[in-house]
């Protein structure tokens, strides 16, 4: 499921719509597969997760300091630092003729672990996993298996750091002169 095919709820409202726009349009790339899911306490952040052509893009949008002010950040991932794509699903019958069909996906790299019941969050969830199946680290480079009776720890995001860090500017050295280093006849 691609961004513009969505729907407004769950999860992406038309803010969230527009700014993941603006930083595909900055990128210079389109969406491929998109999925989205709540996260923290009171479930007021969205996770949006964007494949694209030149990467993973992970995202975090929620509230900064009041819940009047929000914010996204962005993280692009490099489709060879994304490792461990497992897409596990399971159908069940309820009734006679009546089924329900569970997904689950975990990427190793970055950290993700969702599960999905309905049948739309079911759809996005296939098609997003099996765009990063496609673009992801080559064969043979999967994380190690998890025990499935291991409980899932919920994933916090990653500390704020400031946008540029701020270093001291080092005194200038002076030029190096090759010829005498290298022990080299004077030019003549």
């Amino acid at each position: 499921m691609r961004l513009a095919e969505w729907p407004r709820h769950p999860f992406i409202n038309d803010e969230l719509r527009e700014w993941l726009g603006l930083h595909l349009e900055a990128l210079g790339c389109s969406d491929v597969a998109v999925f989205a899911t709540a996260t923290g306490r009171e479930e007021d952040e969205r996770r949006v997760l964007v494949a694209t052509e030149v990467g993973l893009l992970d995202t975090w949008y929620g509230p900064r300091s009041s819940s009047a002010r929000y914010s996204l950040s962005v993280r692009l991932y490099p489709w060879q630092a994304v490792h461990g794509v497992d897409l596990r699903g399971e159908t069940s019958r309820l009734w006679a003729h009546e089924h329900e069909t569970r997904w689950r996906l975990r990427i190793g790299r970055p950290p993700l672990d969702v599960l999905s019941e309905t049948l739309e969050l079911g759809h996005a969830l296939t098609q997003f996993a099996a765009a990063c199946a496609v673009m992801a680290e080559p064969i043979g480079e999967t994380q190690p298996e998890q025990d499935p009776t291991e409980q899932t720890v919920a994933r916090t995001p990653p500390p704020r750091q400031p946008a540029i860090p701020i270093e001291s500017v080092p005194e200038a050295e002076p030029p190096l002169d090759l010829e005498r280093r290298l022990r080299l006849p004077p030019r003549g």
